[in-house]
Formats: structure tokens, sequence, C-alpha cells
């Protein structure tokens, strides 16, 4: 006998053999052995799974002479030749080449003669959706009003083409796709049977890349079994030209740790070995799709893969943050439109690919604010002394507690409201130092103060060493340092050194401002640790634009951003 490929060969001959449609099988078993036949049905779903199968088992179970449990015999005269395509009681149809209404007028005229042998005469139309509008009029009243012996089986991938008036006169049943999982399974006993060489990884890369078509997971084994008498991961990889999953488990590795060369060095790897640039992306968004349901599942349990690949996925999940997965998918999900308008799509996605692994890492905002708190609960709480111009006595306050370098307090709510509402000491001239603070504003910002000095610097050493640090700025950015020379010292609170700008200065504010990285780089440099700049105006002024739409005047923002030394991006 010639040869047949897989997909014919293992063709299901009864209910029980078809893959994944148990939902409708049953229904038509139990339809059949309750006499409740309807005279026509409509099977739709995508390709490859099932339709036209099923039609032929329900027309050979029709006119079966001896039904086993709602299975077709096999072995009766009208089994046998519906099997082989001769029977005159079952008519296959090709909806694509016979769409005209002069092919369903002529199909009309034949419906009215009785079966020649069996019950029922069944027509099966397969692609119904490509009859014309005038064949789908001309087929309302037989679908309606039938013979009693007729039967039709509709059978299509685009039910949404096919007419309301059809659809009502049909049991619609709607084939599912079949999961990896069971295609792998199938996969493996058609290998077993035919006494083929199989691993278990390259059954589930091959029903991965049927998308639920079995009848394509078939004819994707074809294909790998001629190259070779064994059917490996390898094997797989090279023949359909997909990548080795393994790449992507040491992408996404080089990503989390962000190593932008170790990135580059992989997506070379891949393009050297042949793999295509939207393939590539494809498997990798697959892949950060598992990832994302076992991180959210809390195991790889569910997932449709390889014992191996769950175990790695499983090890690499548990690394990762569900919103850095998510923050992935959809960049690379915008990348997959990108490269096909994109000139140049392997550097489209090496750009993408190293932007991903050079951005920060997800932080969860809650979980920063309770270890604040928890820092701010343990700090001692600082001593505020009387104010002079009260006449009233408060009672005096427990005296502060020595604290271990490295500790970081943060000053109390009222400290803080009390700086806000002081306002900054005038500065004498616009190319001097400013004027040391009043003795109110030293009450209020004692403590943070007190809090620089015990991290090792104070506002009077950067008062002292002011002009040094504008010379340090001139000799990088002369422009920048004129600017400076505008500002006047206000105070240093904490990680924040304030300035005071006038209202005539606004633009020496802005440049300040929009520069202030290149000061405290150089602040870092001199002083040894890192500054945060802060421009405030001058008290009479009216606050610039630019201070006022800083988002790190919120307090408790400021508060979040001192304590960790980070900063908004």
């Amino acid at each position: 006998m010639a040869y047949q490929v897989t997909a014919r060969k293992w063709r299901p001959r009864q209910f029980d053999e078809v893959v994944g449609q148990e939902h409708i099988t049953a229904t038509l078993k139990n339809a059949v052995h309750s006499g409740r036949i309807a005279q026509c049905y409509l099977f739709c779903g995508p390709r490859g799974v099932g339709k036209t199968t099923t039609a032929r088992i329900l027309a050979k179970v029709l006119n079966c002479a001896a039904r086993c449990d709602g299975n077709p015999c096999e072995a009766c005269d009208s089994c046998q030749s519906i099997a082989a395509a001769t029977s005159m009681n079952v008519l296959e149809i090709d909806g694509a080449s016979n769409n005209s209404v002069d092919d369903i007028r002529e199909l009309r005229e034949v419906v009215r003669y009785a079966a020649t042998e069996g019950v029922y005469k069944i027509y099966i139309i397969d692609e119904v959706h490509m009859l014309s509008t005038a064949a789908f009029n001309a087929l309302l009243k037989t679908l309606e009003e039938p013979p009693e012996h007729v039967v039709f089986i509709f059978a299509t991938t685009e039910v949404q083409s096919v007419p309301d008036t059809i659809l009502s006169r049909c049991q619609r049943f709607n084939f599912r796709r079949i999961s990896s999982g069971q295609i792998a399974a199938h996969l493996g006993t058609i290998a077993q049977a035919e006494g083929i060489a199989v691993e278990e990884e390259a059954l589930h890369l091959l029903a991965s890349r049927a998308d639920g078509a079995l009848r394509d997971a078939e004819s994707l084994l074809d294909q790998v079994v001629s190259l070779g008498a064994e059917v490996s991961q390898q094997a797989v990889v090279q023949v359909l030209g997909l990548v080795d999953r393994g790449l992507y488990f040491e992408l996404l590795d080089a990503m989390r740790e962000a190593a932008p060369a170790r990135v580059l060095a992989i997506v070379a790897q891949a393009v050297d070995e042949g793999a295509d640039i939207e393939e590539f992306v494809y498997g990798l968004v697959e892949l950060l799709r598992h990832l994302l349901f076992a991180k959210i599942q809390g195991g790889t349990d569910e997932l449709d893969m390889a014992e191996d690949a769950r175990l790695r996925c499983g090890e690499l999940a548990a690394a990762m943050e569900v919103e850095d997965l998510l923050r992935m998918m959809q960049s690379l999900l915008d990348l997959e439109a990108d490269i096909k308008r994109s000139v140049q799509p392997r550097f489209r996605v090496e750009i993408a690919l190293v932007h991903l692994a050079l951005m920060g890492r997800s932080v969860d905002v809650g979980e920063l604010l309770r270890r604040l708190q928890s820092l701010e609960s343990a700090a001692p709480r600082p001593v505020v002394p009387p104010s002079p111009n009260s006449g009233r006595s408060e009672p005096a306050a427990p005296p502060p507690r020595k604290v271990p370098p490295g500790t970081v307090r943060r000053r109390p709510i009222s400290t803080r409201l009390n700086e806000q509402a002081a306002p900054p000491p005038p500065a004498e001239s616009s190319n001097e130092q400013a004027a040391p603070p009043p003795p109110a504003r030293q009450q209020v910002v004692a403590p943070a103060e007190s809090s620089s000095a015990a991290a090792g610097l104070s506002f009077d050493q950067v008062r002292t060493t002011w002009a040094e640090l504008v010379n340090a700025v001139r000799a990088a950015k002369p422009s920048l340092a004129s600017f400076l020379n505008g500002a006047a010292l206000v105070g240093l609170e904490g990680h924040v050194l304030k300035l005071s700008f006038g209202t005539a200065d606004r633009f020496a504010m802005t440049q300040v401002l929009n520069n202030r990285e290149s000061v405290e780089a150089i602040a870092e440099e001199k002083y040894g640790r890192r500054l945060r700049l802060e421009a405030v105006v001058k008290k009479g002024d009216q606050p610039a634009p630019q201070a006022a739409s800083q988002p790190e005047s919120d307090p408790t923002l400021r508060s979040v951003l001192d304590t960790f030394d980070g900063e908004l991006v």
C-alpha cells in the first residue's frame, strides 16, 4: 500500500478516538442513542481540530447496522463504504468550489431521492461559509423542511460569515483548540505505535508550534521524522527553524541580572543559528506567558511543558516579580508590531531588550513604607529646645540616645511642618554667600543639622566650601557655575541642600534644576556623600513653576527618598 501521511493514517474512526472534543462527541452519541437526530448540524471551529472527521463518524453511525455504544461498528457494508469514500448515501461537497446558486439548485433536486441502503442520506458541505448569498438563500427552504431521510452536516472555520438565517436552522457545535498537553500525549502514542524514538521536550515543542491544531502537529511530526530516526529537541529546532528554549532562559537571566552585554551576545547567537527575528520575539513572549502563569498560580503544575522546562520555569518565576513580567510582555507585544515596519528589525529588538535589561526592577511601595515606619519607630526622637520668645516653660524632653553610625533617622512631622512654614532667610547679594539663618530658623532645623553632622557633613562645612564647589562646577560647566553664583544657601536637611533664588533669577533657577545631576555628582566627589539640590524662592517672591511642579515636595515621598537614598524616575 502507498505511504499515507500521519494525519490520514491516524484519523479517528470512532467518537472515542476524537482528541479534545469530548463535549461534542458525548452529545452526538447520546443523540444517536436516543434517536433525536437533527435535520442539520453545523460544526465550527479552528482548522485541524476534527470537524470533518467528526462529520464522517456521525455519517457512519447514522447508517451503521450494528452500532456499539454510540460508535460505528466499522464492519458492516455501510461503514466500510463510507470509510473508503465509495458510499452513495454520503456525499461530501466542497463549499469553496461548489458555491454557486446552480450547484445548490441541483442539490435540492437530488435530496428528494431516498437512500439506496441504510436509513439516511447525508450531505457534508465543508467550508460552507464560501457559499454565495444566492446559494444560501436557495438552501433556506430545504434546510427548514428537508425530507425525513436527509441530514445536512456543515463544517466551517469562519462561522461569522454564515448568515443568521442558516444558523437558526442548524444545531451548532463549537470545536475547541486542543491543548498542548493533549497534542503531545497523542503524538507520543503515535510515535510509540510507529516505533519512533522521541524526546518529551520535542513533543511539547511540536504541540506548542501547532497552536491547538492536531492535524498541524501530525504534519510537523512527519516533517521531523524525515530528518532522521529520532525525534529530538535539537531536530525539531533545526527542521522548524525554532529557537532553543535554553537561550530564552539564559536571556531572561541576563535581563534579570542587568547584563546588557550578555543580552546582545544571546541575540547574536540566535541570529547566527538562523533564527527569524519575529520567531525569536514570539518564543520569548510565550516563555514570559508561562512565567506569568506560574507566578500568579503559585506553581508550574498547570503548564503544558516538559518536566525539565517546568522546573526551570519555576526557578525563574520565583526570582522575578509579576510587575516586571507584565512590563516585559507589554514591551515585547508592542515590539512585534514595530518589527514588521522596521528597516532594521534585529537592531530594534536589541534596543528593546537592552532597555529592559537596564530598567530597574519593580519595588513594592507598600513594603517601602512599612520599612520606613519600622525605622521611624526604632529611631530616637530629637530634642526640640523651647522657643526664646515663649514665656511658658515646656516639659523637658528625654535626652537623645546615641545613634550608631549608618542609622537613618526621620524628623518628626511637627518639625517638618514648621520648616515648611518658616520662610527662608534673604540673601544679601546674588554673588555672596547667604547670611546665617536667624535663631528661630536655627531652632527648627537643628534636628536636621544634627542628623547631617552625625552622617559626617554639616551645613557649616557646605557653606564654608561652597565657593570651592562652584569653582569645581565652573571647570566642568562654566555657564552652570554662573547660575549657581546667583543662588544663596538656605540650609542642609538630611540629604537635601536648599538654595534660594529671586524672582529675577528664575531662568538661573531653571538651569540649575535641569542640570542638578551634574552639580550633585561634583558635590559627591567633593564631600564623599550624595546631596540632592532643591530650589526655593526668597521671602516675598512668588513660587517658581519649576519648584512647585517637583513631585519630591510631598513630605511622605520626600522621607522615602531620603531614607533609601533613592530618586524619582
